[in-house]
């Protein structure tokens, strides 16, 4: 298979931002988890003023002061993981998903049709011109024996009628289509090797070395 350069390039991009979109989303996170810890805390003296009747005013100030701060820090961390989103789906990613759509259409895809369908296509109709040869040579040569065949199937039929042979024999001619073509196993190899990607065990397989060169004119 061909290396698709520029999707390979996009991949490795992608990996690339999904790694710094984590870290972004980890900050976010972080500071989420920092807010509900601290209200843990606040709970917590709010319960202990309250069982206990001490004064924690002090201590509720403190914590409500950082809660203030630790929820301003999680707007920032989602602000900042917005920018850094809007980047990554703009100048930070390079490589466009329709940069690598256009890459496929106008070069890759052109390419390996060039490189490697070609050639495949080259051999299957040099093989169906191959069947059509040895089809045209046996349908020929089925003509060509069709006389003899009639003239001793008379033979056949007179041998019987007169008594010099006690029954009719099939007299067939030597050229017959079934001994030699099977259209329904043919298909039948075609649609296994569509479906396994394999050769049938009975077929042979040969490579592109075995093109035959020129032709017949």
């Amino acid at each position: 298979m061909k290396p698709f350069e520029l999707y390979e390039q996009y991949q490795k991009q992608s990996e690339g931002v999904a790694k710094a979109r984590r870290q972004y989303d980890e900050k976010v996170a972080e500071a989420k988890r920092k807010v509900a810890e601290l209200k843990v805390r606040l709970d917590e003296v709010v319960t202990l003023e309250i069982t206990t009747g001490a004064n924690k005013t002090r201590d509720k100030a403190q914590i409500r002061k950082e809660i203030e701060q630790a929820e301003k820090d999680v707007v920032h961390a989602e602000e900042e993981r917005k920018a850094a989103y809007a980047y990554f789906a703009g100048p930070g990613g390079s490589i466009k998903r329709s940069d690598v759509v256009q890459a496929w259409l106008k070069d890759y895809l052109p390419t390996v049709r060039a490189e490697e369908l070609v050639p495949i296509k080259e051999r299957i109709e040099q093989g169906q011109h191959i069947i059509l040869s040895a089809l045209y040579d046996f349908f020929q040569l089925e003509h060509d024996y069709n006389d003899i065949t009639s003239a001793v199937k008379e033979l056949d039929e007179a041998a019987h009628n007169f008594g010099e042979q006690p029954t009719r024999f099939a007299i067939d001619n030597p050229f017959q289509i079934h001994l030699v073509w099977d259209g329904q196993k043919f298909t039948r190899d075609l649609g296994f090797v569509g479906d396994y990607k394999e050769m049938p065990r009975h077929a042979t397989y040969y490579d592109k070395s075995c093109v035959i060169k020129g032709g017949a004119k």
